[in-house]
């Protein structure tokens, strides 16, 4: 028995892309034959009313809305793709540091106001250091602004400066080109969405009505940028994702035209979503061909043909020409067509040969001609052989209701294979041959009292080179700095290939076959089924590899490894409530605080600067009803090993605070108690809980008795373990066995076991009594079987 378990390893999520979505039909209805502000009003009453998602959701919108091929949320204010949820600012300094939710069209010009303040229509993930850069100033261009430097490969997209852009000389923000139109159709989407709104707002950019909504020179602008840079499949994505959230659309990505007639060059036609509706025949195509196959003399074979149009108004009218072919019916009313309908066309002919004919149709306002085509023969018709494979295929033919069975003959190179003929049940019209050879060419034929048929040629398919993963094609480490990983062992199925495989991987990643050697690249035969792979040494960071398998000509390229590497020697989850000053926090409120490390859901709790801090400016202060908490929004990466933060009574007189530290696993619906402290002095003392769990986690502290206390300089580190996350395979953590210097070597961890090394021909060649330590044979090259009587493993000694 073999036992194959995965070492360590998950599956990925991936997250395919919507492309070519569109809006339901009929969606735009209500809008059409509208132009200018008519136009603008009905698209009001069309995406205005919304779903409002709420400021935080925007965080779990981005993960689907804003992700590229792979994976990594799409920044369009650098050039950075990054980790959904896990690199959310937080503190920065340098571009690339983290990303947070930008108003691309500023709240500051409609005050914070509901629902536009969580509007992801125009709420983009973006860079915070360029983010800041760009501030609340206008949109434009500016020939010589200023961009941010890059830091650690990562540019930042976009210049600050003074306009250059007729009509306008104050201070813009410049995009950058690729992302023009995108901004251009949100500011659009904001003049529709917002119009009974807008005409309130105040920007250089505003007009100060509710049509056309911008000022002269900003119009300009934004259809110059709309014209230059077309709608991508990264917008209809976003468009698509946001629908399922907010139930409304943009209608300027799904119809890019709208802005034409609503600011541009076709102010005063009326729109339609498709264009005027002309008459369509869609079915039959014209100039297609049916072709009806091989007929026998004598016998009628049908085919039904589907006519399906749109907006026709007339009958249809259907003719026939050829020898043999004939129709069902010659007319069909023109809402049969609208809604789709099928003819039947025949054909019988008592001569052989090949029979050509042309079906027309045609109408006041469409036609379509169908070619048409058969072959008559005088006996059995045998029919092109389906389901091919390399060792087999299904021979078919028609039943001439002439007998009950056919006797069926295959043969190759001219010769009837042995079991053939076969009698075969001639209503059933067709018989799986198989036990043949790959890429060879047969042939078959039937038989009756009185009828044979023609002959049909066929070759196998030829064998397919695979390898295929058995436990999986993504592996996932998560070690510590300069420590190599526990080793993942990789086990593989190897079909149709008699070469040697070449595994190969890039650094910090390595490959070995026998857990001793470790490099980038490695060689086994194909009959060997495993090979080890682990992350060596290396500095904190995230890494990722192809393993590229090969014989030279096939390549399997399908698996991937993904580290993550932590330097565990400073936490990195920190809140010291700085950032408070960057808001308004003073009133004790279910409220939302934007932290250090994530943004903080607060309890009756509040932060106020006149509050006693242990360090710094602000400290937060949980309130009377012992209701109190704060909970983090995001779920901390890395596991949670200690949570330490320093506390104090409001005062004397309010009592003891009793403090619950709790984490909630991410996927999970119910909290786990941590540990509970009492913080009983006036003045600010350390406190520690152990958690000491690992993978994804929100934490919370939450107030079970007192009244008033303060809270600050929360740390919580990382969960430090001496192996990756997983579970370890049963036998690898008992014995092994592998090649090693042209030798069989078996390694036993400790439990007493009893092996046996047998040859192919089921020959025992080595045994051996372990526990603890290794047995070692010379044997000659070849593949062997080693087994401790319930696990067995296969080594190539080469």
């Amino acid at each position: 028995m073999k036992k194959i378990i995965s070492l360590f390893f998950s599956m990925m999520a991936s997250v395919a892309m919507i492309i070519n979505a569109t809006a339901p039909k009929d969606y735009y209805a209500p809008c059409e034959g509208k132009t200018g502000e008519a136009l603008l009003t009905a698209l009001n009453a069309l995406v205005g009313p919304h779903t409002n998602v709420g400021y935080d959701k925007l965080w779990t919108v981005y993960k689907t809305s804003d992700i590229d091929e792979n994976g990594k949320i799409w920044d369009m204010y650098s050039t950075k793709r990054w980790n959904p949820g896990s690199e959310q600012c937080g503190n920065y300094s340098s571009v690339g540091d983290c990303y947070n939710r930008e108003h691309s069209f500023p709240k500051s010009w409609f005050d914070d106001k509901a629902p536009m303040v969580s509007d992801a229509f125009h709420i983009y993930p973006t860079d915070g250091k360029v983010n800041g850069q760009r501030s609340n100033y206008p949109f434009g261009e500016c020939a010589n602004g200023t961009t941010l430097s890059s830091s650690g490969g990562v540019k930042a997209l976009g210049k600050l400066g003074k306009s250059t852009f007729s009509g306008y000389s104050g201070t813009v923000f410049e995009p950058d080109d690729a992302y023009k139109g995108d901004f251009a159709r949100t500011y659009f989407y904001m003049a529709a969405a917002y119009k009974d709104k807008i005409s309130s707002w105040s920007s250089d950019m505003l007009a100060g009505n509710s049509y056309p909504a911008y000022k002269p020179w900003a119009v300009n602008l934004l259809l110059k940028w709309h014209r230059q840079d077309e709608v991508s499949d990264k917008e209809i994505n976003r468009n698509e994702v946001v629908y399922g959230y907010q139930s409304n659309r943009n209608p300027f990505i799904d119809h890019p035209e709208l802005v034409e007639y609503i600011w541009g060059n076709k102010v005063g036609e009326a729109w339609y979503a498709n264009g005027a509706p002309t008459p369509t025949l869609a079915l039959p195509v014209d100039n297609s061909t049916v072709d009806f196959g091989m007929a026998a003399t004598n016998y009628t074979v049908s085919r039904a043909i589907e006519v399906k149009g749109s907006d026709l108004t007339s009958a249809v009218t259907l003719s026939i020409s050829g020898a043999g072919f004939k129709l069902q019916k010659t007319t069909l009313t023109a809402s049969a067509v609208n809604a789709g309908t099928t003819i039947s066309v025949s054909f019988n002919t008592a001569t052989a040969g090949i029979a050509t004919g042309v079906l027309t149709l045609s109408s006041d306002e469409v036609n379509a001609k169908v070619n048409l085509t058969a072959e008559a023969i005088s006996g059995i018709p045998a029919l092109p052989a389906i389901s091919v494979t390399e060792t087999s295929f299904t021979a078919r033919w028609t039943s001439l209701g002439d007998a009950e069975t056919y006797e069926l003959i295959v043969k190759q190179g001219g010769v009837v294979l042995v079991g053939y003929p076969v009698t075969v049940n001639a209503e059933f019209e067709e018989y799986d041959v198989t036990g043949l050879n790959p890429e060879t060419e047969y042939s078959y034929m039937l038989t009756s009292d009185t009828r044979e048929s023609n002959e049909v040629k066929v070759t196998t398919s030829s064998l397919v080179p695979d390898v295929q993963y058995l436990n999986g094609s993504e592996f996932e480490f998560a070690t510590e700095s300069d420590e190599a990983s526990e080793a993942i062992e990789v086990w593989l199925d190897v079909e149709n290939i008699a070469n040697a495989l070449t595994i190969s991987v890039s650094a910090p990643f390595a490959v070995s076959t026998d857990m001793t050697n470790w490099t980038q690249r490695v060689e086994i035969a194909p009959e060997e089924d495993r090979f080890y792979l682990r992350v060596n040494g290396v500095a904190a960071g995230e890494y990722s590899t192809t393993i590229t398998i090969t014989d030279g000509s096939y390549i399997n390229d399908e698996g991937m490894a993904t580290a993550t590497v932590r330097d565990m020697s400073t936490p990195w989850f920190v809140e010291d409530f700085e950032k408070a000053g960057e808001g308004k926090y003073d009133a004790y409120s279910a409220q939302t605080f934007v932290g250090n490390p994530c943004d903080w859901k607060l309890t009756d709790a509040g932060i106020w600067s006149s509050d006693d801090s242990y360090e710094g400016d602000y400290a937060l202060r949980f309130g009377k009803t012992a209701s109190s908490a704060m909970e983090s929004l995001i779920a901390k990466t890395g596991g949670v090993g200690k949570v330490s933060f320093y506390a104090e009574r409001w005062s004397s007189s309010d009592g003891n605070m009793t403090l619950q530290v709790e984490y909630l696993p991410e996927g999970a619906s119910s909290w786990v108690a941590a540990g509970e402290v009492v913080v009983s002095a006036d003045t600010y003392a350390l406190y520690e809980v152990a958690v000491n769990v690992a993978g994804n986690n929100y934490i919370r502290l939450r107030q079970t008795a007192g009244k008033r206390g303060m809270i600050d300089a929360i740390v919580v580190t990382d969960y430090r373990e001496s192996s990756i996350d997983g579970v370890l395979d049963d036998t690898l953590t008992e014995w092994d066995s592998y090649c090693l210097n042209k030798s069989l070597v078996i390694v036993n961890h400790g439990k007493a076991a009893n092996y046996k090394v047998y040859n192919v021909d089921g020959k025992t060649v080595g045994a051996a009594k372990l526990q603890g330590g290794q047995y070692t044979i010379s044997l000659p090259t070849g593949l062997y079987i080693v087994t401790d009587g319930t696990n067995s493993r296969r080594v190539v000694v080469k």
